[in-house]
């Protein structure tokens, strides 16, 4: 299917410098940065409850399967300094969605593993009564800079629609969305500190648990994916060349990542743990994480 966006060719940039993802830092993060996935030693952000987080790790571009590695075997910014093709061969229907941006097109491959800790699960999620207000840019992304485990981010770009047309990409997924009333999508994209990742954080508000249920199904199909939002200085890139990504209903919201080099080129095997540290901290630093958990505890709108 056509790629919306993507009129080049993958990896075909090289990054800039360090300090060029950040814009103006204008808010501070919550107090208490998070553990790093898997590691059992930090903390969520205050109420938000530590259970099973994005159920569905894909991967957008032509890689192996399964994440078999943690965040913490190397230096962060040192992680992405080769481009092994023994770890960069296509393989399908492995426990990570893998798929390829390839000149205006995309691919998928693969099925689906469990991510971090942050999402919690079914029971509790917010519900129909957190309905009163509509989401915000400010509710979910008003973390413009913060740091979580040492890693230090920026929000380059944010982004509200009403219609959720032309989001996510994917028969089923389209579908699925739009049977499920969806009347928000939101995005943000955030950068990494010396610049080794960038990414976008989606959620999608649907009318019910049942429909983002189903729309967490349908995200696994070979053609689904989040749209990427290109933002400030070395995400600009963002949306061209090989990126991962996950898809997970928390009530009746559905939360999406993409995730990937800003120079497009595809993710080496060993450097996906790194990858899913940086969907969960982005998730929790970026304050989404804290914003739906109030709703479901508090049936309101979180302000602060």
């Amino acid at each position: 299917m056509g790629y919306p966006g993507d009129q080049g060719n993958p990896g075909g940039r090289t990054p800039r410098p360090p300090q060029s993802p950040y814009g103006p830092g204008d808010d501070r993060p919550f107090d208490g940065p998070p553990g790093p996935y898997d590691q059992g030693g930090g903390l969520p952000p205050p109420g938000v409850p530590d259970g099973p987080a994005f159920g569905r790790e894909r991967e957008f571009g032509p890689g192996p399967g399964r994440y078999d590695d943690r965040y913490d075997d190397g230096p962060y910014d040192d992680r992405f300094d080769d481009d092994r093709s023994d770890d960069d061969r296509p393989r399908r229907r492995r426990p990570l969605v893998i798929g390829a941006i390839v000149g205006a097109g995309i691919v998928l491959v693969g099925g689906g593993v469990a991510l971090s800790s942050t999402l919690g699960g079914d029971s509790g999620a917010p519900a129909a009564a957190d309905r009163p207000a509509p989401l915000t840019l400010k509710e979910v992304f008003g973390n413009g800079e913060f740091e979580v485990n040492d890693h230090k981010y920026a929000r380059t770009a944010w982004h509200s629609e009403k219609k959720c047309t032309g989001i996510v990409g994917g028969a089923k997924l389209d579908t699925a969305v739009a049977k499920g009333g969806c009347t928000q999508a939101l995005r943000a994209t955030y950068a990494i500190s010396g610049g080794a990742l960038i990414g976008t954080l989606g959620v999608l508000n649907l009318k019910s648990e049942a429909h983002a249920e189903a729309a967490e199904k349908a995200a696994t199909a070979d053609d689904a994916y989040l749209l990427a939002l290109p933002g400030k200085g070395i995400t600009k890139t963002n949306g061209k060349g090989v990126a991962l990504g996950t898809a997970r209903a928390r009530g009746h919201y559905l939360v999406m990542t993409w995730v990937q080099r800003p120079n497009g080129k595809t993710i080496s095997k060993r450097h996906h743990g790194t990858v899913r540290v940086f969907g969960d901290e982005i998730y929790r630093g970026s304050n989404l994480a804290l914003a739906l958990h109030y709703r479901e505890t508090e049936g309101k709108p979180l302000q602060k």
